[in-house]
């Protein structure tokens, strides 16, 4: 809880420092004297965005500090952690925009001084009725008085919830991969049939279009050889033939001549059936024509084929499609074994909904009974602030999916006098909010009461006895939790056991604490707005005297 607020630069208010000793405090003041600019240090301090209209019209920064009596911070390093359950905050914002925060005199986020604050200061302004309209909120308190019980079942089926959720998320996953996979290794199969069949190597393609060129060049060399072969041994007018007669008319000019004639004849002829032999025997010793045709049908169908699955596949060479073809291997794979995977998951994710459903029964059933009980002590504490003619209740809403917070809603219901209920937002008045979230306030569970709680005029609609009796419920309150109470209530202000005053002095709003006279004073001008007449003055003594009419 606060013990200390310094405040510096803030709204009106240019220094300012409070000393909380009390359990039920009250901070009183003319309209106008500025106790809005306390409720904006708290705010600010709080970690609410800070505006340039925060600070003080004659300063050029503003700086609120608090010093809090607090346990241990879930969430916080030990660092920032109370010091002998005392916590330093302090935070400050100037014109040009920056701003600073520490805890324990360290520099911090806002938002972790935020969290640092949550469990210690909580501010409800006279608007603090429109949380109750949240369905969120609603939950929130019907969850705080669920005990031991709720709160165990809320944790097992957040717990399941997330583990159901988990399950379903990896069984869209592995969905999703296994469709992904089936899709890009649709002709998978077939390629590797293919790979296999062809015994593909990354050097293939490469290999067999030089065996293919091979062959093709031994097929044109064999072909010009025979054509030589049938035009060197045509029967009639070959080359033989004609270089025969040519050597025999040569031979027959050359008789008698010299004998080198008739050896270059000779010579010549004999050359000549040389190379008919050779092209013949070339002929013959050549491979069947049949042999070398299949040899290259064979590659070509093989150049083919690997054309094809790199067409098919979008795939640069023989290496990318053996690389593929191994990977699709393992893919498949993958995907014949994933489909146990997948029939376990889904297994696992079909007892998890179950699970979940349970639990979320539990919690259901749970939160009846935690309803009936917040609603019932909600009922007795607003039969005692005057509206025994309304009747407070909570409506269990079912929900056809599970959430990680339970499978309904919840709705805060009013009944008035020959009406129906309806939703309190609906049927209640603002001063009916006002005693309702009192109501609230003390039947909430004590986790969900922070140190310091402000009320900031909540009690603004109410006057004569309801006034008094939401006085006396705030300083119920006040024994759960150090209670704020900004008020224009006489009445009220004289029940508190600490008073503050607020007081306009030009530009500057000072505050200071009142006893005694300076206090008598303050509830007379409360209740005449003269606190010098004789008659207020009585009556604030009377007050005074008997703890604002509390009934004790």
């Amino acid at each position: 809880m606060i013990e200390e607020l310094s405040i510096s630069g803030v709204g009106g208010i240019r220094e300012a420092s409070l000393l909380f000793d009390g359990e039920f405090i009250v901070i009183t003041g003319e309209s106008g004297s500025g106790k809005s600019s306390l409720v904006r240090a708290l705010e600010f301090i709080s970690g609410k965005r800070a505006q340039l209209n925060y600070i003080h019209t004659q300063e050029e920064s503003c700086e609120v500090q608090a010093v809090i009596s607090s346990e241990n911070i879930a969430g916080l390093e030990e660092r920032y952690q109370p010091q002998e359950k005392s916590l330093i905050a302090r935070r400050s914002f100037s014109r040009s925009g920056k701003g600073k925060c520490s805890l324990q005199g360290q520099s911090v986020p806002l938002a972790l001084l935020s969290h640092a604050m949550e469990p210690n200061v909580v501010i409800q302004s006279q608007f603090a009725q429109l949380g109750l309209l949240e369905p969120a909120r609603q939950l929130e308190l019907v969850d705080s008085c669920g005990g031991e019980g709720l709160k165990k079942a809320l944790s097992e089926l957040d717990t399941a919830f997330a583990a159901a959720v988990a399950a379903e998320k990896r069984i869209i996953a592995l969905k999703k991969r296994r469709k992904e996979a089936e899709e890009r290794y649709e002709e998978a199969p077939a390629v590797i049939r293919q790979v296999k069949a062809l015994e593909l190597r990354a050097e293939s393609e490469e290999q067999w279009n030089k065996e293919l060129r091979e062959i093709e060049s031994g097929e044109a060399s064999l072909r010009a050889m025979r054509l030589l072969a049938e035009k060197m041994n045509a029967p009639e007018n070959g080359l033989l033939d004609q270089l025969e007669r040519a050597g025999k008319s040569i031979y027959d000019s050359a008789r008698g001549k010299d004998e080198r004639w008739r050896a270059a004849v000779e010579k010549m002829l004999g050359g000549a059936q040389q190379l008919s032999s050779l092209l013949a025997a070339e002929c013959r010793g050549s491979a069947e024509p049949e042999a070398a045709e299949e040899a290259k049908e064979r590659l070509e169908k093989k150049i083919g084929a690997l054309r094809r699955i790199k067409r098919t596949l979008n795939l640069p060479n023989a290496a990318a499609v053996l690389e593929y073809a191994a990977e699709a291997e393992k893919e498949l794979e993958w995907l014949k074994n994933s489909r146990e995977e997948l029939e376990r998951l889904e297994s696992e994710a079909q007892e998890l909904r179950r699970e979940t459903a349970k639990l979320a029964m539990e919690v259901r059933a749970k939160r009846k009974e935690s309803a009936a009980a917040l609603a019932a002590s909600v009922n007795g504490h607003l039969n005692e602030l005057g509206m025994e003619y309304a009747t407070f209740n909570i409506e269990i809403e079912p929900l056809d999916k599970v959430r990680a917070t339970g499978a309904e809603n919840v709705s805060f219901t009013l009944a008035l006098p020959d009406q129906k209920p309806l939703p309190v937002g609906k049927n209640a008045s603002g001063g009916e909010l006002s005693r309702i979230l009192i109501a609230l306030q003390l039947s909430a569970g004590d986790d969900k009461l922070p140190g310091t709680l402000v009320f900031d005029e909540v009690e603004a609609g109410l006057g004569g006895k309801t006034a008094l009796l939401a006085g006396c419920k705030l300083r119920q309150l006040s024994r759960r939790c150090r209670t704020v109470l900004i008020t224009h209530q006489a009445t009220i202000a004289a029940m508190a056991d600490q008073h503050f005053v607020v007081k306009r002095d030009g530009e500057n709003t000072e505050i200071s604490e009142v006893a005694g006279k300076e206090r008598e004073r303050e509830i007379a001008r409360m209740l005449s707005g003269d606190e010098n007449s004789y008659e207020a003055l009585e009556h604030a003594k009377a007050l005074l005297e008997n703890g604002g009419g509390e009934v004790r």
